[in-house]
């Protein structure tokens, strides 16, 4: 395995993808995992993997500045993205730290296959692409300017000129990054996405699915309920909060969506959890927003949450906190970005809603109505159960990876 993070502790949505992947890794046998060690990462801990025969973490300082990389990018094709990178120090500790050889090289992302990749040329591999690059970026350009509060006239005049030319980087990017995840894709045996729509999206013959999932909650299902008791109700979304999409999601359900469902429940609160709250810093002293942060615990958060939201509305991939919510029993407001990849259903497991009035229809409609709430917590915990269970998920991986390392027949799921 060579990733971009070092995986343990799993305290991000990547880092649990990561994991699981090395655990359906280990399953088919011994691993070896090469990783980056970024600055401000946790301190690296122990493997939950018997199968995991030695780690290696190689520190690499922070991303390379515009100056680093702007020649490069100008003269060459490659997506400033992986060029932000200096692999040089890394690339030569993987050569005296790898084996002589392997059955199969797994690669997490396309950031690390291309400047890993020449050293195991002839070497089975998978990419796992999890999200389509060429997709995030273009759906990225629908997030407008985010301007400091209480900016004047220049400050908001200079944010606009910066989210201009950081956008116009990302028209060309977007077209660099569909050719390189074509150019992957035509050199390893398999790639692997996280949903069938992803598999349609990419454009490439050999794109397998291995979805994101979740731990099952050590409640047991039967033993839940999502009866609101007597206190103010809670509406609750967990995600990186200095990653874009969730950024913009949360400002838009605070500025557009929360003031409509309070306006009908004034008691309504509305808790916001995950790292990186600094970016969002003013949307605390807004009524009925709880600006939580990083937690030691996120199932002890969900207890809490009476219904979970997802109002994302750009960005690529499948979102794990959708997993999350109908892995712990809760009922789901999303919009169709925020879903997609996952087979909810509306007015089944979930309520979509795609515009402002809507969102804060479907939020008021849950909270008014608790057989609602239990119909659909019901129905998406079955769903998780069947689909998005890590245990399942990893077995996917361990099948694949013998597959490929034997090359003996198509990946489940492939075409």
């Amino acid at each position: 395995m060579v990733a971009e993070l070092y995986p343990w502790p799993a305290v991000d949505g990547y880092r649990q993808r990561l994991t699981q992947m090395i655990g359906g890794l280990a399953d088919a046998g011994e691993v070896d995992v090469f990783t980056l060690d970024r600055p401000g990462s946790p301190p690296p801990g122990p493997s939950p993997w018997p199968g995991v025969a030695r780690t290696r973490a190689v520190p690499v300082p922070g991303e390379r500045g515009t100056r680093e990389w702007l020649g490069g990018w100008v003269r060459g094709d490659l997506p400033r993205r992986l060029l932000s990178v200096d692999w040089a120090g890394p690339l030569a500790e993987l050569d005296t730290w790898a084996a002589a050889s392997y059955d199969l090289v797994w690669y997490s992302h396309v950031d690390t296959w291309w400047p890993v990749h020449p050293r195991f040329a002839g070497t089975p591999s998978v990419v796992d692409f999890d999200n389509l690059e060429h997709l995030a970026l273009r759906l990225r350009r629908r997030i407008p300017p985010r301007y400091p509060p209480g900016a004047d006239t220049a400050a908001r005049a200079r944010t606009a000129g910066r989210w201009a030319v950081s956008r116009g980087f990302d028209v060309v990017d977007e077209r660099r990054w569909d050719a390189v995840q074509r150019r992957c894709a035509a050199q390893v045996d398999h790639v692997v996405v996280c949903s069938e729509l992803d598999v349609a999206r990419s454009g490439v013959s050999n794109a397998v699915v291995v979805p994101n999932g979740c731990e099952p909650p050590s409640a047991p299902r039967a033993d839940r309920t999502v009866v609101q008791g007597g206190g103010a109700p809670v509406l609750g979304f967990v995600g990186a909060l200095d990653y874009e999409p969730n950024t913009e999601a949360v400002e838009w359900f605070v500025r557009e969506v929360l003031p409509i469902v309070r306006s009908h429940r004034p008691d309504a609160r509305f808790r916001v959890v995950g790292r990186g709250a600094e970016r969002l810093a003013w949307v605390e002293g807004q009524p009925g927003v709880e600006l939580v942060g990083r937690v030691p615990d996120l199932r002890a958060e969900l207890d809490l949450t009476d219904v979970s939201v997802v109002p994302i509305r750009v960005g690529a991939g499948t979102r794990l906190k959708v997993v999350e919510a109908l892995a712990h029993h809760l009922p789901l407001v999303t919009t169709t970005v925020g879903c997609e990849g996952i087979e909810v259903a509306d007015g089944v497991t979930a309520l979509l809603a795609d515009d402002a009035r809507t969102f804060a229809d479907a939020c008021l409609r849950l909270l008014g109505d608790g057989r609602l709430r239990q119909r659909l917590a019901d129905a998406g915990a079955e769903l998780f159960e069947g689909r998005y269970t890590w245990a399942g998920i990893r077995a996917r991986v361990t099948d694949l990876a013998r597959r490929t390392a034997r090359a003996e027949g198509p990946a489940p799921g492939e075409g």
